[in-house]
């Protein structure tokens, strides 16, 4: 407990962008949780209120639509950027130190976990001692050694795998990469040595990238694993809400990844940090401009947009939209 309440002790509101961060020193029991069982959101949910809560009640169910790209500086340093696409969200930066794992810094949506504007983070403690189940529910991030990891929506992947390996859901799989995935490769074992079960009742891919340029994405059909990596040829390699796997390309998001394709075709993906969020920026997603009313992302904006520059280990981070703020963190400072 005594780690726990210098996690909380860390807790702020980063002022001037609306965000949080929480810096999680504590051991918050990877291994264990993996033991009891994550095949269900409650189940998840349940086992992650025991370790970290002392059985306060949250949930964790990921939702948005979301894009993500990489590209190379003029410099090198890799970088890989997401827009992070939904309703009205708030955004919590976890700086994550694990005794047995690469630290790392992750976004997570605090909306995932039962907070709203009625119920800030901030209103109590009880409210302040919820928010360490975000260290659960990451949903884009990066680690010390230059890997990076982020989760899609897509529509026709719902998966529940049952093979006997370990059954993990959606944000906890992100939360294993960003510990133990030192690269791409890595990455693609650690998957593959458990069973992937979609939260909610929508499908999910995942894209990953590391600084020594490797990039891929994972997508489940028919409960099977199917990675796609990014050839040496291909110099535009991005992500938003559809399949890119089958030939029929079912799902949403195609605007967005033909700006981002674009932009990635125009620059043979080499640009800056701030030409890659200037990109972000034209992929922006506006849920009234795209969609009819009724639809799962009509009222879906862009919530955060992010660079990650895998070489250097910071971030650079806008939020809400607005991409004339933003503020950088830099992983060594964990």
């Amino acid at each position: 407990m005594k780690g726990m309440f210098k996690a909380l002790r860390s807790f702020r509101k980063i002022p001037d962008i609306p965000i949080y961060s929480l810096e999680y020193t504590a051991d918050y029991q990877l291994e264990r949780l993996l033991g009891m069982g994550c095949g269900t959101d409650t189940e998840f949910a349940a086992n992650v209120c025991k370790i970290l809560l002392n059985g306060l009640p949250v949930k964790i169910r990921p939702e948005g639509a979301c894009s993500t790209f990489v590209a190379a500086t003029p410099e090198d340093d890799r970088i890989f950027a997401r827009n992070f696409d939904y309703k009205t969200s708030m955004a919590m930066l976890v700086k994550a130190v694990p005794k047995n794992g690469y630290r790392s810094f992750a976004l997570s949506n605090l909306g995932h976990i039962g907070f709203d504007q009625n119920n800030l983070p901030e209103k109590n403690l009880i409210n302040r001692f919820k928010t360490l189940a975000s260290v659960y529910s990451p949903i884009d991030g990066m680690n010390e050694k230059g890997f990076a990891v982020a989760v899609n929506t897509a529509v026709e992947q719902i998966t529940h795998q049952d093979t006997g390996k370990p059954k993990v859901m959606t944000t906890l799989a992100v939360r294993m990469l960003l510990d133990n995935a030192a690269d791409v490769e890595e990455g693609i074992k650690i998957l593959k040595s458990v069973d992937m079960n979609s939260s909610g009742k929508i499908g999910y891919h995942f894209q990953m990238a590391d600084r020594k340029g490797n990039s891929a994405v994972i997508e489940y059909l028919d409960n099977k694993m199917v990675v796609i990596r990014k050839e040496i040829e291909d110099q535009c390699f991005c992500l938003t809400n559809f399949t890119l796997s089958t030939d029929e390309k079912n799902g949403t998001g195609k605007e967005r990844f033909e700006i981002m394709q674009n932009g990635l075709k125009e620059s043979n993906s080499i640009m800056s940090e701030t030409e890659a969020m200037n990109l972000l920026n034209k992929a922006q997603m506006d849920g009234h401009k795209y969609y009819e009313p009724g639809h799962m992302y009509y009222d879906s904006k862009t919530q955060w947009s992010v660079i990650y520059n895998l070489s250097k280990c910071t971030a650079t981070i806008s939020v809400g939209s607005d991409f004339s703020k933003s503020f950088k963190v830099n992983l060594k400072n964990v």
